[in-house]
């Protein structure tokens, strides 16, 4: 059936860590519980906090000392990654099951296509589906339903836990513009601590504000993908081809301690920017996404992805995009083990030209591209990380080349 909308659910699993383990332990059902990794100084990290601890103020994230001043009865329970990935893959399981279109965002949340399988009372079809995982998986959720995955989200987030909200885009002055600007989906704390100085509060402040006057403090990139998003514009689709296909590039790196040197950790970051650049130039394909990932030392997972305006595969493109995500989405304090980089949404190179404007730098342009060349052909006659761009050194002063 074809159709000129489409309608996507992002269903998201609530407290995830916390309701695995109420299912393995009734005993915990109701109590105010944490799952963190226990250590003599309580200094561990908190992965997930149920709702009744939530209550107290407590929240992902939050040290475990200071969780347990707010809640000195506060159960703390070891995670269990066994348990997760058994929940986890019943949950997908059952999402498989409706539609093969089904896109995977982390072990508790997912977005789906359901232009084909819900004709109408999409509300009624969620509901459906929520009872199900809670009754026979026994996990609660809240579920999105949109015409675009953005707005999707975005309604996933509205009411939790066991909500069910739609968002169309002429809700979206009612329903999204009073929310606080750090409610709004790929806008990091970064961003946001740039905004605050203009008085932007509300995501309604920020779609309404002079856009010349928001370049000149977050970039014409980023306002293009503001002013998108507060419209409720998002194009992608939701991703669930063929794995057979190259839809995805990825490089990542697992140091051999954890990590919280941030320059250390940036200069990695670089280099795997690097190899995804050269990967997506010997396919000849190009990004219309870019991302990171990070691997805590708590096991804590997060992956952060932004859209860019026009698709790239140029190194020093890439490392803007991975730079900025780094600085709006890592805390500056936790342990790293593992950061990764990866491009999707991609397509052929000879669709992704480069396009300039009256305010590039052509003299740097040029140099740029200089450089880019010559990397490019030594690389390619001596191995793609032969030469790398924009390393100078460590904290130990060791060169990379």
């Amino acid at each position: 059936m074809q159709t000129n909308y489409r309608i996507i659910f992002h269903i998201d699993l609530n407290c995830f860590f916390a309701a695995c383990e109420v299912l393995e332990n009734p005993k915990l059902k109701g109590k105010p519980i944490v799952v963190c990794h226990k250590d003599p100084l309580k200094r561990g990290i908190i992965l997930t906090a149920s709702y009744e601890a939530r209550r107290y103020g407590i929240y992902t994230t939050m040290l475990l000392n200071e969780a347990i001043i707010l809640c000195p009865g506060l159960t703390v329970v070891e995670p269990n990654y066994d348990y997760y990935k058994k929940y986890s893959y019943k949950f997908f399981e059952y999402l498989y099951s409706i539609t093969p279109k089904v896109e995977p965002m982390s072990i508790d949340e997912g977005f789906l296509d359901m232009t084909e399988v819900v004709k109408e009372n999409a509300y009624e079809y969620a509901k459906m589906m929520q009872d199900h995982i809670l009754n026979v998986i026994g996990l609660p959720c809240s579920i999105g339903i949109g015409p675009n995955k953005f707005l999707a989200k975005m309604a996933s987030d509205m009411k939790k836990p066991l909500g069910i909200t739609i968002l169309r885009k002429r809700d979206i002055p009612n329903m999204m513009w009073p929310l606080p600007v750090k409610d709004l989906f790929g806008v990091g704390k970064k961003t946001c601590a740039r905004l605050e100085p203009l008085g932007i509060k509300t995501i309604g402040d920020l779609a309404t504000f002079d856009k010349d006057k928001l370049k000149e403090v977050v970039g014409p990139a980023m306002v293009e993908y503001i002013n998108e998003r507060c419209y409720g514009i998002d194009n992608s689709k939701v991703e669930y081809e063929n794995l057979d296909d190259v839809s995805s590039i990825s490089n990542e790196t697992t140091f051999k301690i954890s990590m919280t040197n941030i320059k250390f950790i940036k200069d990695s970051l670089k280099l795997l920017s690097n190899q995804v650049s050269a990967r997506l130039i010997r396919h000849k394909m190009a990004a219309q996404t870019v991302g990171i990932k990070i691997k805590f030392s708590n096991f804590t997972t997060i992956s952060r992805s932004r859209a860019v305006s026009k698709p790239i595969n140029d190194s020093m493109d890439l490392w803007d995009v991975v730079s900025d995500l780094f600085d709006d989405f890592y805390d500056g304090y936790s342990e790293i083990r593992l950061v990764g980089v990866f491009a999707n949404r991609l397509i052929d190179q000879e669709n992704s030209i480069r396009q300039y404007t009256i305010f590039d730098n052509f003299d740097e342009i040029e140099k740029e591209q200089k450089v880019n060349k010559l990397v490019k052909l030594l690389n390619k006659e001596y191995g793609d990380n032969t030469i790398n761009i924009g390393i100078k050194g460590d904290d130990n002063g060791r060169k990379r080349n």
